[in-house]
């Protein structure tokens, strides 16, 4: 049995399809009231916003008590909103905030006291991403919730791990969902492009399988980590053409 927040977006859902692929019972939240067309079956969906603490105690305690067999958390739901830093407020620094770093640590401390009341052990996976370490222009708010969703991450895996609860995070590199709802120019995605070394940029399940993963028995003995998916961009610069041993650029042969 697993809560997966943030169901109705490219990355919620996609983690939803591959966990339920391998035979968890699969309850969807999201802010939205129902995930978009096509999307996986879920089992049931509900109406979620993370930042509210009652509204997530209640979803978590329902769940629980309906099913036994809770043992699962993902938590998708996030806002990659962009601003130049001059003109992130403190209000929409709250919102993205909130919703990035507040809404993952209401959601783990709900499954981790509905767990550890049952006695029984389980799975955290957050979604981060690869802005946490690597600075971008505009997303100022969105680099730091993320950063700091990272060494949460840590601290939860640390705390939890005496009552048989794992938490790690998968940091995707650019993936690309839905264009309608986040639309991204060609040149952008053409720059982003040129320095992912295995060649194409991310999809929704590239970052759902390493998830299922380490929600997996194969993953038993991994917690506190950040697993990168990003086609190998983080690793180095593709876009350079490479230097000889005095530095200087050479063309490839």
């Amino acid at each position: 049995m697993a809560i997966v927040t943030g169901a109705a977006g490219g990355i919620g859902r996609a983690c939803a399809a591959a966990l339920s692929r391998r035979g968890a019972v699969v309850i969807g939240a999201d802010l939205r009231d129902r995930p978009v067309p096509g999307g996986p079956a879920i089992t049931e969906f509900r109406r979620l916003d993370v930042t509210d603490p009652e509204a997530v105690d209640a979803l978590v305690g329902e769940v629980a008590a309906a099913h036994e067999g809770l043992s699962i958390l993902v938590n998708s739901t996030g806002l990659y909103p962009s601003a130049p830093l001059t003109g992130i407020g403190a209000g929409e620094w709250d919102r993205v905030l909130g919703v990035n770093l507040k809404g993952p640590h209401l959601c783990v401390a709900a499954f981790a006291r509905a767990l550890v009341a049952a006695g029984r052990p389980g799975t955290v996976v957050n979604i981060s991403s690869t802005a946490a370490a690597r600075a971008r222009l505009g997303a100022a708010h969105y680099s730091a919730s993320k950063a700091g969703l990272d060494m949460l991450t840590r601290s939860q895996s640390l705390e939890l791990a005496r009552h048989g609860i794992r938490v790690n995070a998968v940091a995707p590199g650019y993936v690309k969902v839905d264009s309608s709802v986040n639309p991204i120019s060609a040149e952008y995605e053409d720059a982003v492009l040129s320095g992912i070394p295995l060649g194409r940029v991310g999809r929704p399940d590239d970052v759902a399988e390493a998830v299922a993963f380490l929600c997996g028995d194969a993953a038993a003995w991994i917690t506190g980590e950040v697993l990168v998916v990003d086609g190998g961009a983080s690793a180095g610069n593709a876009g350079l053409p490479p230097s000889g041993p005095d530095g200087r650029v050479r063309s490839p042969r």
